[in-house]
């Protein structure tokens, strides 16, 4: 006799995780979960609405004063509260600032700025570095530097005069992938 494999068994379910119809209830932690967030928005709500504390506005009453009585007005009543219009005052203000005081004093030191970006002893390396920062648009130099582990190849931009030029040539190279360009302030010999 021929058995029907495709057709399913009614039997007993196998332990373990099951995908009955009967699982799909919310835990009861995730009920109580719930409420308190929405007993919490309802309670911050009725405080924002009745019991936080309104300014009140006080008015002087009016003083009906008779002919008869001439008293003089107390102290409080000849203070006057100033009232403050500082952004119409700022709006109207120039500064004027002499030319000598933008001048930069002699006595203080003017710099260069340097930019290396990668220091390498094999100096192929340091040639490869120097041909990818020419694509982006920037002549770099190679210096030769001797310490005590040898012979390192420098990669370097600039010098430059200003900050500002630097840090816009540093984004740039940010930019296009070169991340490890740091600025060196050189000082100036007069």
């Amino acid at each position: 006799m021929a058995k029907d494999y495709a057709k399913k068994r009614k039997g007993k379910k196998k332990s373990g995780a099951s995908r009955g119809k009967g699982n799909n209830r919310p835990s009861l932690a995730l009920i109580l979960m719930a409420l308190l967030l929405i007993s919490g928005l309802a309670s911050l709500l009725i405080y924002l609405k009745w019991y936080q504390t309104k300014p009140t506005i006080v008015k002087d009453k009016p003083r009906i004063t008779t002919q008869s009585k001439k008293t003089e007005p107390t102290q409080k009543e000849n203070e006057e509260v100033p009232f403050y219009k500082t952004h119409q005052e700022m709006v109207n203000k120039t500064v004027e600032i002499p030319i000598e005081d933008l001048k930069l004093p002699e006595s203080q030191h003017k710099y260069e700025y340097l930019m290396p970006c990668g220091s390498f002893q094999d100096k192929n390396r340091a040639e490869e570095l120097k041909a990818q920062i020419a694509l982006v648009g920037y002549e770099s130099i190679i210096n030769e530097v001797q310490t005590e582990s040898g012979l390192w190849h420098r990669v370097e931009l600039g010098p430059y005069k200003s900050k500002r030029k630097t840090e816009s040539i540093r984004h740039r190279l940010q930019d296009n992938g070169f991340n490890y360009c740091k600025i060196w302030p050189k000082k100036i010999k007069n």
